[in-house]
């Protein structure tokens, strides 16, 4: 596994911030020079290598049976701000070195292997989770493009033109159906870890749901306006973040995390006129989502009022929650038994672009641990050995279905 870790330390140069940790967002420079060395492994390996409308990267290698439908694996390149080198990178650049190894012992498949890195899972610009799968599974609004923006008032339209990419040509990277889609990821958690064990396979994939909240007040002079004549939103805004633990915790095995608070006129010395926030809502019983979230909306609601204005609520695609294909889990199990790696089923609290590709097909999903359980930070971190065994797994599955 020299040459992965090679790869890894490549990418360890791109996208350094200054306060720790990593930043590749969607369409940004950063992204742009991964996607670089990334395409050029790709086709040192023999995979012919494309780029998608929706700015993906994707890398073939033609199978002998035209019918059969394509064997995919991969994961995503970006990341959240501050966040590690491994997070989504082992996936897909564990996806090329199995694919590379076996095209080295076996030659062309009989079935067509892609390997692809998706843009936008994070959705640390955008805030869209999945975004690049979802363009890929046709659940994203062309209107998306050209109205979200980013913390500096850039569209999704105008980001994808500064590399090369049209948002009204976004359709073109809707995919049919796939044979099946394999994804390898850190655990981000600590399961696997304190248990010993280094594969996990992923039986569900936990349902999410996040909401952009912005609550109206009236501006003013930090120091001439008295408090009992002030409507200050960051005052609601805040009694309304502290009511949503209490949500969560009635709901039983739901979370509900706010990631993102910013202002406007967003100054030290101004009573803020507006103030948004972002609202991540996780469970694994779909009807129980939706109840947390209307009792978020409900409690924003009744927060707000003193302001005398109403919210504004606007939804990001909605992620059902989603077990994975039996017989793949199966087939990933089987493999760890046959390598005489110990392994144990589990879900995932976290979300990934396996839930969009599941609408295309069969899925399958697997984790190794990463050091403390620690993921999105620049503690990130995941051993080469770990690293390999889970490349070896992948290897042995993508051998059963496509040769």
């Amino acid at each position: 596994m020299k040459e992965l870790k090679e790869w890894f330390d490549a990418l360890s140069e791109i996208g350094v911030a200054a306060e720790g940790g990593y930043y590749r967002g969607s369409y940004t420079p950063e992204e742009t020079e991964m996607y670089r060395l990334v395409a050029g492994w790709m086709e040192e390996a023999g995979l012919t290598v494309r780029r998608d409308a929706a700015g993906n990267l994707w890398g073939k290698v033609d199978g002998r049976n035209p019918e059969a439908l394509p064997i995919v694996t991969g994961s995503h390149i970006d990341s959240v701000r501050n966040g590690g080198n491994y997070d989504g990178i082992f996936g897909v650049l564990g996806s090329l070195m199995a694919v590379k190894e076996i095209l080295k012992k076996q030659g062309q498949p009989k079935t067509t292997m892609e390997v692809v890195a998706f843009t936008g899972e994070e959705g640390s610009r955008f805030s869209i989770g999945l975004m690049g799968s979802h363009a890929v599974a046709g659940s994203l609004d062309k209107a998306t493009f050209r109205e979200k923006t980013d913390v500096n008032g850039v569209t999704i339209a105008e980001a994808m033109a500064e590399v090369g990419l049209d948002a009204e040509q976004v359709d073109e990277a809707v995919r049919d159906k796939v044979g099946a889609y394999l994804e390898m990821h850190i655990e981000q958690g600590p399961v696997l870890e304190k248990a010993g064990i280094p594969v996990g396979v992923v039986d569900s994939i936990v349902g999410t749901q996040q909401f952009r909240v912005t609550m109206s007040g009236e501006a003013g002079h930090a120091g001439t306006v008295p408090m009992a004549d002030r409507r200050d939103p960051m005052v609601y805004a805040a009694r309304a973040i502290a009511r949503f633990p209490e949500i969560a915790k009635n709901s039983g095995d739901g979370v509900i995390t706010v990631g993102r608070i910013w202002t406007k006129p967003d100054a030290e010395n101004v009573i803020p006129g507006e103030v948004c926030f972002t609202v991540d809502l996780r469970h694994p019983v779909e009807e129980i989502k939706q109840e947390m979230a209307a009792a978020v909306k409900r409690v924003c609601e009744e927060e707000a009022a003193p302001g005398g204005r109403e919210i504004t609520w606007i939804p990001y695609p909605n992620n059902l929650a989603t077990e994975m294909t039996p017989e793949l889990k199966t087939m990933l199990m089987e493999a760890c038994e046959e390598l005489g790696y110990p392994c144990r089923l589990m879900p995932s609290g976290a979300g990934h672009d396996t839930l969009n590709m599941a609408k295309l097909g069969p899925v399958g999903m697997l984790f190794i641990p990463c050091l403390g359980g620690r993921s999105h930070c620049p503690e990130e971190y995941a051993s080469i050995e770990d690293m390999e065994k889970g490349v070896r797994v992948l290897e042995t599955c993508l051998n059963r279905l496509a040769y």
